[in-house]
């Protein structure tokens, strides 16, 4: 009788636990969705900002950063960062470093290359941390997972190609190549050091000292370059302020909550969604014409990264079968 019990409660407790994770999952899910888009729609905050990029950027950071700091006093989180260790603290500085550079690469790219050959090639993040997690990590990737990278890698070509005749590129679009690749490299390395970080840092730490060190960082290349570096106008000011709160707080922020429960690769493959995100958005407000071939590029992005997340799900239950005592 007592063995029957037994068995019942551990099965019990097995389901609870079995539920538990799910949603865990299904959550990380959400908010890798919530985070594609927020990053998406960057470009078209940046295109009706009233200051240049860099200094949008600079000012989204600063926003973010007295956003994030206010929300967590509000909400009494702030004893939880006393628990970090001096080591992971610098390891937030330093991926936020990472993560700066990372931008820094993103928008003087575009400067000396065409816009179609910084969005393909800056979401190539997935191969570099398919690479990283191979020679550093010692993780094996599987054949699907491969293909399934290919698959997506493919559909955003045709994503950021498809608007039309791709321009003539100017005369240094090698070193403008060159920066969108290091972008992507940078944003690689930025996912596996937030993964390593992320279960033993707060959402709200990462979240702070990354918009913090990237807004001091930018600081002094805004005042150098950037004219005017405040927006004229309000209306410049509600820009920002959305911007901070989509793109930064929503975008970046989910980011580091689903990277809890969400595969590293998964999470850089979403990435090549957010030229998708750009498009549609571009169609509804900035009433920029979406072509067939962009339309057939984001169904193939779609089919790559849903063939992934199945053979995601497929290798964490053949895990599962293998712990599972007999």
């Amino acid at each position: 009788m007592r063995r029957a019990e037994h068995d019942m409660t551990a099965a019990s407790t097995a389901a609870t636990v079995q539920a538990g994770e799910k949603r865990q999952r299904t959550l990380g899910y959400a908010a890798l969705a919530v985070s594609i888009i927020g990053v998406g729609s960057a470009l078209i905050f940046v295109r009706l900002s009233q200051v240049d990029p860099t200094a949008t950027l600079m000012l989204r950071m600063a926003t973010a950063g007295v956003m994030v700091g206010a929300a967590t006093v509000s909400s009494g989180q702030v004893a939880s960062w006393s628990a970090v260790s001096s080591r992971d603290l610098g390891l937030v500085v330093v991926s936020s470093m990472v993560s700066g550079a990372d931008l820094l690469s993103n928008q003087w790219s575009v400067i000396y290359t065409s816009v179609a050959d910084t969005a393909l090639l800056i979401n190539l993040s997935p191969v570099f941390v398919l690479l990283l997690s191979w020679l550093i990590l010692r993780k094996r990737t599987s054949l699907s997972r491969l293909v399934a990278l290919a698959v997506a890698v493919a559909g955003a070509g045709l994503v950021v190609r498809g608007g039309g005749e791709s321009p003539s590129l100017p005369p240094n679009h090698l070193l403008g190549d060159g920066l969108a690749l290091l972008s992507a490299f940078l944003y690689a390395v930025y996912l596996l050091m937030t993964k390593e970080l992320r279960s033993r840092t707060p959402t709200s730490l990462l979240m702070f000292g990354n918009a913090v060190v990237i807004a001091a960082m930018l600081l002094p290349v805004a005042l150098t370059t950037s004219s005017p570096v405040l927006p004229p106008g309000l209306g410049g000011y509600l820009i920002v302020l959305g911007y901070a709160l989509v793109s930064q707080l929503l975008g970046h922020g989910m980011m580091a909550y689903a990277l809890r429960t969400v595969d590293t690769g998964l999470a850089s493959l979403s990435a090549l969604l957010r030229p998708v995100v750009a498009v549609v958005l571009g169609w509804l407000v900035l009433a920029e014409a979406v072509g067939v071939l962009q339309m057939a590029g984001a169904a193939v992005v779609l089919a790559g990264l849903g063939w992934f997340t199945v053979v995601d799900l497929q290798l964490l239950a053949a895990r599962r079968t293998r712990a599972r005592p007999v």
